[in-house]
């Protein structure tokens, strides 16, 4: 299950930092987190960074490395994700055996590819939108998203979108939010789901019709381990398209 934790870096032992693999520290007591190794994204400054994660429970502290970054982010309040679990924690004999299973640990986050799969009509873009890419990018390692064709959104909403799905396609793309944009196709939107096997899909807080209500049962029978998450809203009574439509 995806985590969030969000928390200020404080002063650690920095025995990172002399074996070469510097951490941002965090002391933490009120999330749930096993005592493990996970990969992780580190928001720092509105942008994401990569890394893995080592929870001591028993110190109540979060050391996050993250990769090649060395900037000083002591005192500064940093948003950590926790994507995937890589391992739990162990014991080692020296530092040399903490070097070698550090770098494994990194080698292994770097190489793995955790897709985000969105997908809705974007019609009418506006802030609503790219804080809802912009927080599924958070959740893994590339975004993809999916704009849905103008028959489909006349299926599902009973009329045609304001924009086409050409100028919806090209308005996405030129956010610069997401790794991936494709258009949708007149198929079932479970071929997405097959073609990209995804880590998580991210759907709106108010996201719903029969495809979306079916999700965990179609996941659960293709034994996918997909999780499905609920990107909050954004001030709704501003941003949502049909109040942006009648204006």
């Amino acid at each position: 299950m995806i985590q969030k934790l969000i928390g200020e870096v404080i002063h650690g032992n920095k025995l990172g930092r002399t074996i070469g693999f510097p951490t941002a520290n965090l002391s933490y007591s009120e999330i749930d987190i096993s005592d493990s190794v996970f990969i992780i994204n580190i928001i720092i400054d509105h942008k994401i960074h990569r890394g893995i994660w080592a929870n001591m429970v028993k110190k109540w502290i979060f050391e996050a490395h993250i990769f090649n970054f060395s900037d000083d982010i002591y005192g500064k309040e940093i948003e950590i994700i926790l994507l995937k679990k890589i391992r739990d924690n162990k014991n080692f004999n020296s530092l040399e055996e903490i070097k070698y299973q550090i770098q494994k640990d990194r080698d292994f986050a770097t190489g793995l590819e955790l897709n985000v799969l969105t997908f809705w009509s974007f019609d009418v873009i506006h802030e609503w939108h790219k804080y809802y890419l912009a927080e599924a990018k958070k959740c893994g390692t590339n975004l993809i998203t999916i704009i849905a064709t103008d028959s489909n959104i006349k299926k599902i909403k009973w009329h045609s979108p304001q924009n086409s799905q050409i100028q919806r396609f090209k308005e996405i793309s030129e956010l610069w939010i997401s790794d991936e944009v494709y258009m949708g196709s007149e198929d079932h939107p479970m071929s997405w789901v097959h073609k990209f096997v995804p880590h998580v899909i991210c759907l709106w807080y108010d996201q719903w019709w029969n495809f979306v209500e079916d999700l965990p049962e179609k996941i659960s029978e293709l034994w996918l381990e997909t999780e499905i998450k609920r990107i909050p809203s954004f001030h709704p009574e501003k941003f949502k398209s049909s109040l942006l439509k009648q204006k």
